[in-house]
């Protein structure tokens, strides 16, 4: 091949490279939670160590976020990401560790 030729070749090439369809990869959005904060009213509280086993209990339920109980007004408030869980699980896993709860605040979307 000469060097003519091999540039007649690149040439040739050269403009269907060009115009070759590109690939994309399809971006993603991430979706931001649906955080929703409820207060249960909780009954069996008879010491603050309560408190531990309540919050470690709330915490173990998947998309629980954030859990604060209170001894004095026996309530723990509980922010989560409803896509992941509800109140009724959150109920559940503080019946399970021994102490019922009910709703106080109502549940807003």
């Amino acid at each position: 091949m000469t060097i003519n030729s091999g540039l007649l070749l690149v040439s040739l090439l050269l403009p269907a490279t060009l115009w070759m369809p590109m690939a994309y990869a399809e971006t993603t959005v991430v979706q931001p939670n649906q955080q929703q904060t409820v207060t249960l009213k909780l009954e069996n509280m008879t010491c603050a160590m309560c408190t531990v086993t309540i919050k470690k209990a709330l915490q173990k339920v998947e998309g629980v976020q954030k859990v604060a109980v209170d001894y004095d007004s026996k309530t723990a408030t509980v922010t989560f990401d409803s896509k992941k869980t509800d109140s009724a699980a959150l109920i559940k896993a503080t019946t399970d560790a021994g102490y019922p709860g009910s709703l106080v605040t109502p549940i807003i979307r």
